[in-house]
Formats: structure tokens, C-alpha cells, sequence
């Protein structure tokens, strides 16, 4: 737990069978800097296992509870979509986390479902599974909870504006959100434009195609 950083690791499988009472602050561990679509997490289960557990399991954000038996083609069957669903290439995180400046038009606006107060503020980094936010007044956090989903954001790339959802991961100085039920046009545009940015830094001199992203 002590190297998560440093592993960063895209699929944890872990068995509540062998480790009943390790798995639950694991994950929490884990969802402290990993959000969903950044490190999958499956809890591998049996017979034995309590199905009050399952609930438990959900809020901590669990991306699955699956059956120990990996033998199993079913199993492997889930394990498959699974990784489709929530990360669909392991290593874009890595490729497009990116600190954005003020030149690359890049800004967040939501309503705290709380309060119902739009907050503003800046984004601190994005990537394909989220992004970092800090907020113009830090007192407007003490009314948001780890795991509160926003339903009402809207991300700006450039000239376009993206509709979108977002859950908390992690509060401290900022606030860590990942996103919710992304279309397969939003995850695009978003892989799109933040690679573009990414190559733009590394090769000042190539050709943008941010702007097909608005055609």
C-alpha cells in the first residue's frame, strides 16, 4: 500500500476469500489518489461471502464483485468487458494527464448539489478519468462529501462545451472528481483534445487538430 504511487496500478484483483478483512481499507487506500476509471478494482468473492458485503462494496467504489474461480469462462468473460468498460487503454492516463494553462481553454462549472450554488474555480490537471479542481473560496468545500455526484457540469476544451457528470474521490486543499457515465462522444473529445495539447507541448511545431473537435 505503502508503493500505490509508485506501482500505479491499472487492475488490482483481490480476494475477499483470502484477505476477508484487508479488502475494505485496501480499497479506500486505493481510492484515496485512483479513481474508478484510473485503477479498476474487482473483489474476487465465494460462497462465504456476507451479501450485506456487496452494498458496502458500491460505495467504496468497487468497480465489480466477482466470483475467485478465474478458471471459470464466465468469469474471464466479465473480467473482459469489464476492463472495457471503465479503461479502455491502460495507459492513456498516463499519456494525457496534463496541467493545463490559461492559453489552453480549459475550465470547469458545476452546481453543488448541496447547495445548488454554482462554484467556481480552476482545474488543477485533467486527464481521461478526471480532473483536480480548486476552488476559488476553500470554505464552499465544507459542504461537499467524498463519493457526492454532480449531475449538473459542464466542461470547457477550447470552443467546446461538454455536459457532464461528476462524482468526488477525494477532498483536501482541492477537490478530485472522477467522471460519471461518459458518452463515447464526450471520452472521445476529451481524449482528443487533451492528446493534442500533450503532443503540442512536446512538438511545438506540429499541426493542432483541436480544432476539428468544433467542425
Amino acid at each position: 500500500m505503502d508503493n500505490l504511487d509508485e506501482i500505479s496500478p491499472d487492475i488490482v484483483l483481490f480476494s475477499a476469500a483470502d484477505y476477508p478483512r484487508h479488502w475494505k481499507p485496501f480499497v479506500i487506500f486505493l481510492r484515496n489518489t485512483f479513481g474508478r476509471h484510473e485503477a479498476i478494482f474487482m473483489l474476487l468473492i465465494n460462497e462465504r461471502f456476507d451479501p450485506e458485503e456487496a452494498s458496502k462494496a458500491e460505495y467504496l467504489q468497487v468497480n465489480a464483485v466477482l466470483d475467485e474461480d478465474l478458471a471459470s469462462q464466465r468469469t474471464a468473460e466479465r473480467i473482459r468487458g469489464i476492463v472495457t468498460r471503465y479503461h479502455q487503454n491502460s495507459d492513456i492516463r498516463r499519456a494525457v494527464r496534463y496541467i493545463p494553462s490559461s492559453s489552453d481553454r480549459i475550465a470547469v462549472a458545476f452546481t453543488n448539489p448541496n447547495t445548488f450554488q454554482i462554484m467556481p474555480g480552476t482545474v488543477v490537471d485533467i486527464s481521461t478519468g478526471g480532473l483536480r479542481f480548486s476552488p476559488e473560496d476553500p470554505s464552499t468545500l465544507q459542504s461537499l462529501d467524498d463519493h457526492t455526484a454532480v449531475s449538473m457540469a459542464s466542461l470547457r476544451l477550447g470552443d467546446s462545451i461538454l455536459s457532464i457528470s461528476l462524482r468526488v474521490i477525494r477532498i483536501t486543499e482541492t477537490v478530485a472528481f472522477e467522471y460519471l457515465d461518459l458518452s463515447v462522444d464526450v471520452e472521445q473529445t476529451i481524449t482528443t483534445y487533451l492528446t493534442d495539447l500533450a503532443a503540442q507541448e512536446l512538438n511545438p511545431a506540429a499541426e493542432p487538430i483541436i480544432s476539428t473537435l468544433t467542425e
